[in-house]
Formats: structure tokens, C-alpha cells, sequence
């Protein structure tokens, strides 16, 4: 019976998506990782500590089934208002080692000054009134674009612009970065509208933080005047004013009281008049006790009173 010695070369099994959330087994081992990177300070606070195990759990398995390492996920995934949105960056990241596409590259042109206009609406809400704003600004375009590998196709992004970004109230917002970054946020705005046109899958159809910033509601909780004016008048006279004076009486009013002493029983103490006295103590008689004592006395030694016996010698 002829052997054969051919060796046989076991090939590794291809790596396929886990989801801790899938069986039982999976998801304690979800777990026990988490564990270690709960208790790290290298990844972000929201992440940190058991009570966040939840969190950590499902960048896990966000990061088994788009196959980068947990820390990645952690480190670009914010959570704004509720909602998860990756940062820009890592959206071009993703889409340049997905391996569909050639890297992202931009297009930009720079259309010159011109006039833009956008609608306010103010008021409270069911009487809103609408106002249009007109603005001067330098006008500029980007568009996001890459080859597919597969085909060898030039695909094309939406292009973006800041004419489009003042309609769409990015621009003016509080706290924007379009006045002070257009370049950089043209280049995110494009790349993100490139990712979700051609790769959502990577994406997982979450938005960027620039996206969910703009796109988060401001409120101006600025005091009207009629406010600050009553809450003025009716202020008590006694308020300290100034920070120094508000800081003083705070800590006067932090200062532990004296707790009072509870109240024993109450003696009421009664003063009995003395006898007369002389100076050396000794007390004085009252004449007319004197004379009453005296009265007595007498009639204690003549107990058969003063009239004459029978039984005298003469009777």
C-alpha cells in the first residue's frame, strides 16, 4: 500500500465580522475586553470606568465588523445630542484604507466675492417670522473625488460651497469654523458627502461631528430686559452686592451654627421674708409676741386660776 508525503497546508480561516451581541459566549468575551479598556486612561472619558461598559461594548462591535482595532472607534466617535458621529478625519481615513477607492483627493475653486442671502426665522414657536439676510462673501467650491479600483471610474462627490453653507445656516452659526477654517471645512463637508454617496457601509450611515454641530439646534438663553428689570426691583435691601460681598455671605451662611443648649428645668426661686435681726444675727422679737408670750406663761403657772380654793388651810 503506497503512502503519500505530500504536505497538506492548512489555510487560516478568513476573518469574519463578530458581534458581541451575537450568542452568549461572545458577548462575555466582549466583556472581558472591555474590562481592560474601561480601566485605561488612554481611551476618551465616555469610555472610562465600569459604568461605561455599555459604551465600550458597542465600540467593540462597531470595530469587529468594520475591522479596525476598538481604539480607533473610541478615540473618533462623539457622541453629540445623543447621537454617535465620526470625526472627519476618520471619514477619510476609513474611505482611503477600505481599499475600494484610490485616495480621496479635492477639487477647489475659488469663485470670487459675491452677494449670498439666507433666511432667519425668529419668534416663538406657531408665530415665526421669517427675515432674509444678505451677506458679501468669497465665494468658494470643493468637491471630493477618487477612482473606484474596480472599475477604474472617476467618481465625483457633491460639491460643496460656502455660498451653500451660509443658505444652510452653517456659516453664521455661534461658534462656527467656516469663518475662520473655509478650506479645511470644505474639504471635511465634501468627504463626508463623497463617503455617504459611495461607501455608507463604512460609514455605518452616521454623519461627522461637523455635520451633527451644525446641524444642532442654539438657544439663547440670554434674560430678556423686562426680566433682569423686575428681578432688579424686587431685589431685598439687605443683598450684599458685588462678587466679594456675594462670596463673604456665602460662606457666613456655610458656617456651621451654634446648636443651642437645651433648656433644663426651670426653679423658681421664692423669697421668704426673714425675721428681724440685729446686726450680729441674732433675731429680734416682736413686742407685741413678747407680751402674748408673757400672757400665756402666766396663765400656765396659775392652772386653777386666780379665785381662792376650798381647799386652803382656812377652809
Amino acid at each position: 500500500m503506497a503512502t503519500s508525503n505530500n504536505l497538506v497546508v492548512q489555510q487560516a480561516a478568513p476573518h469574519r465580522a463578530i458581534s458581541v451581541f451575537s450568542s452568549e459566549a461572545d458577548f462575555a468575551a466582549g466583556q472581558r475586553l472591555c474590562k481592560a479598556l474601561t480601566s485605561s486612561n488612554l481611551v476618551p472619558v465616555s469610555y472610562q470606568g465600569e459604568q461605561n461598559m455599555g459604551n465600550a461594548l458597542i465600540a467593540l462591535d462597531m470595530a469587529n465588523r468594520m475591522q479596525i482595532p476598538p481604539i480607533m472607534v473610541m478615540q473618533n466617535l462623539n457622541v453629540i445630542e445623543g447621537r454617535p458621529a465620526w470625526a472627519s478625519q476618520f471619514i477619510i481615513a476609513a474611505l482611503n484604507a477600505c481599499g475600494l477607492f484610490s485616495p480621496i483627493r479635492f477639487r477647489k475653486v475659488n469663485l470670487g466675492q459675491t452677494e449670498v442671502s439666507k433666511t432667519e426665522w425668529s419668534g416663538p414657536k406657531g408665530a415665526r417670522q421669517s427675515k432674509i439676510v444678505k451677506a458679501t462673501i468669497t465665494n468658494k467650491e470643493c468637491t471630493a473625488y477618487a477612482v473606484e479600483k474596480a472599475t477604474g471610474e472617476v467618481l465625483e462627490g457633491p460639491t460643496v460651497s460656502i455660498a451653500m453653507a451660509v443658505a444652510e445656516g452653517w456659516y453664521f452659526r455661534t461658534g462656527s469654523k467656516w469663518q475662520t477654517m473655509e478650506d479645511l471645512m470644505l474639504m471635511y463637508r465634501s468627504a463626508a458627502f463623497f463617503g455617504r454617496l459611495y461607501a455608507p457601509h463604512i460609514l455605518n450611515g452616521m454623519s461627522t461631528a461637523d455635520e451633527a454641530m451644525d446641524l444642532a439646534e442654539i438657544k439663547d438663553i440670554t434674560p430678556a430686559a423686562e426680566t433682569v428689570a423686575a428681578a432688579s426691583e424686587g431685589k431685598p435691601e439687605g443683598r450684599p452686592r458685588g462678587v466679594h460681598a456675594a462670596m463673604a455671605a456665602a460662606k457666613a451662611a456655610d458656617k456651621p451654627k451654634e446648636k443651642a443648649k437645651p433648656a433644663g428645668k426651670v426653679i423658681e426661686a421664692v423669697a421668704e421674708e426673714l425675721p428681724a435681726h440685729d446686726a450680729d444675727g441674732v433675731i429680734l422679737e416682736d413686742e407685741e409676741d413678747v407680751d402674748g408670750d408673757a400672757d400665756r406663761a402666766a396663765e400656765a403657772d396659775d392652772v386653777f386660776g386666780t379665785e381662792d380654793d376650798d381647799f386652803g388651810p382656812g377652809a
